[in-house]
Order: C-alpha cells, then sequence, then structure tokens
C-alpha cells in the first residue's frame, strides 16, 4: 500500500530536512513515497533535497516558480505515481511522529470501504533535531483543528475531491478537508498523534489577523456550497475551530 507524502516548501531549508527525516525512519513500518515540491526557494532547499535523493529513491522533487501553498499542493498531485493508494501532506515546518503510518494504515486494509484516517495533533514550540520529537516542555496543546497531515486519504478521495483552491493564501488545507467530507467520505476519527506542528514567528499562520481572514473565506465558501446542494454530507470530524478562527471567535466545534 504505497502511500505518498506531499511536502510542500519554500525557504525552510533547515526545518525541510527535519520533516523529510522524520518521514524516512518510518520506512520500515511503510512503504513511502516523499514527493517534495520546491516553490521557487531561494534558499538552501534544492541542495538539501539532493542530498536526500542521492541517498533514496523514496523522495522525489519537484520544483516550480513561486506560486504560493495551494499551487504547490496541486503540483503534487499532478506528480502522484499510478501505483500511490494513501495520501496525505506534511508542512515542511513539521515533523511526523514515529508509528504515525503503522497505527492507521491496517485501519484501510481491513476496510475496503473505509476512505480517511483523522488523528490528532500537538502543537510544539521546538522540535529535537536528533530526536525530531518536541522536547520536555515544548508541547502546548493537542489539536483537533482542520489540518490536511492529520488525514490519511485513500486515492479515489483525492481524485473526487480534485485541486486545491487557488484563491485561498490560508486556510487551502481547511477548504480541502471541508470538501472531502462534503463529498461523503466515509472516516474514522481516532487518537494517533498525526503531526507535531510547529509554532514560529516565520509560519504563514504566524500573522493571526490574517489566519482568521483567510480561516473564514474557506468557512464561507463550504456554507455556500452546502446550501447551493443541500444534498451535501455534512458529517465531518469533530474539528475544534477555537485554535483557528482566533480568541476572539466563540467556541465552535462543527
Amino acid at each position: 500500500m504505497l502511500t505518498t507524502v506531499i511536502v510542500p516548501t519554500w525557504n525552510r531549508a533547515p526545518m525541510l530536512a527535519q520533516a523529510i527525516a522524520s518521514l524516512l525512519r518510518q520506512r520500515h513500518e511503510v512503504a513511502l513515497d516523499i514527493l517534495v515540491v520546491d516553490d521557487g526557494s531561494t534558499d538552501e532547499t534544492a541542495s538539501v533535497i539532493a542530498s536526500f535523493t542521492a541517498q533514496t529513491d523514496a523522495v522525489r522533487m519537484v520544483r516550480q516558480e513561486n506560486g504560493g501553498v495551494s499551487a504547490a499542493r496541486n503540483a503534487g498531485l499532478t506528480h502522484l505515481l499510478a501505483q500511490t493508494e494513501i495520501v496525505t501532506f506534511l508542512d515542511s515546518d513539521d515533523t511526523s511522529p514515529r508509528g504515525r503510518f503503522a497505527a492507521d494504515l491496517p485501519l484501510f486494509r481491513a476496510d475496503p470501504a473505509l476512505d480517511v484516517t483523522y488523528g490528532v495533533m500537538q502543537r510544539v514550540t521546538a522540535i529535537d533535531p536528533l530526536t525530531l520529537a518536541p522536547p520536555e516542555g515544548a508541547v502546548l496543546q493537542p489539536s483537533f483543528g482542520p489540518q490536511l497531515s492529520l488525514a490519511l486519504m485513500r486515492r479515489r478521495v483525492i481524485e473526487k475531491t480534485g485541486r486545491f483552491d487557488l484563491e485561498l493564501r490560508q486556510s487551502e488545507d481547511t477548504d480541502y478537508l471541508f470538501r472531502v467530507f462534503e463529498g461523503g467520505a466515509r472516516f474514522v476519527q481516532n487518537s494517533t498523534v498525526a503531526l507535531y506542528y510547529r509554532v514560529h514567528p516565520d509560519s504563514l499562520t504566524a500573522d493571526r489577523a490574517e489566519m482568521r481572514t483567510q480561516f473564514l473565506r474557506a468557512v464561507t465558501k463550504s456554507l455556500r456550497r452546502r446550501r447551493a446542494d443541500p444534498g451535501l454530507c455534512r458529517e465531518r470530524p469533530t474539528f475544534d475551530l477555537q485554535t483557528f478562527a482566533g480568541p476572539e471567535q466563540s467556541d465552535a466545534r462543527t
């Protein structure tokens, strides 16, 4: 069951190396295809990727002119291998916990009707470069927010959902997940720690005002789709939207 992990990146060479390494250490548990999409980086990103591709054919690279995160994710979808069965994503400033894939992939093997597994993430302030996990005291909180890395998706779900929305500069992942579940994907929400989400000043979500604006755009798009087509499925994982909407928004779970 080949699993492709799409890793979009732009000018995050040191953190990218940790992200890739956190995936490669799980190769003994899963057949992994790590597809790094370099969105026009001007730092040492290309050499970092090359250092991995020289060591293993489990890492591939696609390079494009800078087009933003949605375009980078779409490039990853365009370059899926024919044999890819499961698709997920990892942002280049985050890391994948040990056992992430070993915990969830057996669920797909046991149930051919299962489309998506959806876990939890730990928001962290630091990642140890040796363990690729948060050091003591660095964990802020677990979160059930809408985040692509928490989902493992069968390829048929990706093909049904389509491309990422190029109008969204952020929250394109939220919009995509909404569309996945609006399409009636059969899912299991579980307690698998699927992601260490690094909170840092250079994150796309560091600008809280912009993050809230883009997040609300994604929510509005979902509401409009559901009003236009009442037949769209309303069942989705329990998303903790408070963390993403911002402190002045009400505590909303949907």
